[in-house]
């Protein structure tokens, strides 16, 4: 469920809120540069943002050892909690946030420690500590953005709440502003819509600051212009696949490329965030098309109260799935407008959004990558301890399709005492390898579960896109 939806939202051109879901956080992140292009307040606050980093790297500066006063003033307002209210990054099984604790202050101290001694004593963008450390990613970068503007974005929120008439509760909120000179955060009461399926605090972000990546990355430095000497020096071509460590160990020997190739994407007229529309990672859209089409097509059962019925529930939904994505355009939601494939992750999304609306008509909780020791299974489902299966979700072409079956699922299962599992299979390519890999599927399947003893269950998606009738009739005449 949406934001819009559980308070009943009808938005206006006032309304440029990002609708967040509000059970999954969306892997989307704050894209400080686009703080900039949005102008205004938001302008004002790339400023804040900016000047938390400036008074940070003035501690940097003056720390004589990790436990001067400076050096633990800098930790503290480097420490950056995934902000759960607002529900985007990679938290996946809900939207409480992962946290930043003391090893992510560390990283942020390290990477201004390494722009300070190479000349760089002031920050432009905060994006140049991520390109300077490969432990600091998009989702950090956003973490720290969602911290030091938190109180703006709180104010943001009760405008709209005003705006629309929506309840507000007083809830306490983490790092709700933090006072610079005393380097401490300060925890508020404030009053802020409540997540109806958490009792949380929800605290709305404008669409237009959002991205899947920051503009200023690393990968995207590596390519740039600028560093065309050294890839011709290891031949790598642009858009190759270069460890990110890497490309660190070489901006950390040429920091001065950093800045110089940061102040060039700034005067660029094409800067944009996160394409809505087009959804190409499939993080938005997921919960929208497949769950009105499953409200339109009930699955006919009485209740689910044992694992046969489960099995039962999970045969039936995988069947709707099935149809929804072969005979009914689904598969249009797991590609491109240029006709190349989403991500993995996308088709995962999609399955979730349908799976979620039949499986809680039954009682039957569905949760994503829930961790279980040695790794994060794709989806559980699940009533209480006892009667559970877990799902696997994987493109046919993917370069570990085996070993999700053969090792990923089995150890899965056997982490978490359950019997059942299912392995769905995406066919994205029509080719020989496409399909001797299928007629294997069964016996492989076969095999597995008589070496585990466990029941395994798999069913065969086709995701290829359909010509549509009226293109048949085009092409028979």
């Amino acid at each position: 469920m949406r934001f819009s939806e559980a308070f009943a939202v009808e938005r206006t051109e006032a309304d440029d809120w990002f609708d967040p879901h509000l059970t999954i956080d969306t892997r989307l992140f704050i894209d400080p540069l686009l703080l900039l292009e949005a102008g205004g307040e938001w302008q004002e606050a790339h400023g804040e943002l900016i000047g938390h980093f400036v008074h940070c790297y003035g501690l940097v500066a003056r720390a004589t050892g990790k436990q001067s006063l400076s050096a633990v003033a800098a930790r503290r307002l480097l420490t950056f909690p995934e902000p759960g209210e607002i529900g985007l990054g990679y938290t996946a099984a809900g939207t409480d946030g992962a946290g930043g604790g003391a090893q992510f202050a560390e990283r942020m101290v390290d990477g201004i420690a390494v722009a300070i001694k190479a000349g760089l004593a002031q920050p432009e963008h905060i994006e140049e500590i991520g390109i300077l450390n490969a432990g600091i990613g998009a989702d950090r970068i956003s973490d720290a953005a969602g911290n030091v503007l938190k109180h703006r974005f709180i104010r943001y929120t009760q405008e709209v709440a005003r705006r629309h008439s929506l309840p507000v509760t007083a809830h306490k909120v983490r790092h709700a502003r933090c006072v610079l000179q005393s380097a401490r955060w300060v925890d508020e009461l404030v009053d802020l819509p409540t997540n109806p399926e958490t009792g949380k605090p929800i605290i709305l972000v404008p669409r237009q600051i959002l991205n899947d990546l920051p503009v200023l990355n690393a990968e995207d430095w590596f390519d740039s212009s600028l560093n065309a000497d050294v890839r011709m020096e290891m031949n790598i071509n642009i858009g190759s696949r270069v460890r990110k460590e890497d490309i660190v160990a070489w901006a950390r020997q040429h920091p001065e490329r950093v800045r110089e190739w940061a102040a060039e994407q700034t005067s660029r007229d094409d800067l944009k965030g996160y394409d809505f529309e087009g959804d190409p990672n499939g993080v938005v859209q997921w919960d929208g098309e497949p769950v009105r089409w499953a409200s339109g097509n009930p699955i006919e059962m009485q209740s689910v109260e044992t694992q046969s019925q489960l099995r039962l529930l999970i045969q039936r939904l995988l069947g709707q799935f099935k149809h929804f994505i072969e005979d009914q355009r689904g598969w249009s939601l797991l590609q491109n407008k240029d006709g190349s494939d989403k991500s993995e992750l996308a088709a995962q999304l999609v399955f979730l959004g349908m799976a979620q609306h039949y499986l809680r008509l039954f009682g039957i909780e569905i949760d994503r990558e829930v961790e279980l020791g040695k790794g994060p299974v794709d989806f559980k489902a699940s009533s209480g301890s006892s009667i559970k299966a877990l799902i696997e979700v994987k493109k046919e072409h993917n370069g570990k399709f085996w070993n999700g079956l053969e090792a990923q699922l089995p150890s899965y299962l056997e982490s978490d005492e359950c019997d059942e599992g299912w392995y769905v299979v995406l066919r994205y390519r029509s080719n020989r390898p496409s399909d001797q890999r299928l007629r294997r599927l069964p016996g492989i399947v076969k095999a597995v579960a008589q070496a585990t003893g466990k029941t395994l269950h798999y069913t065969v998606v086709d995701a290829r896109p359909k010509v549509s009738a009226s293109n048949l009739e085009t092409i028979d005449s």
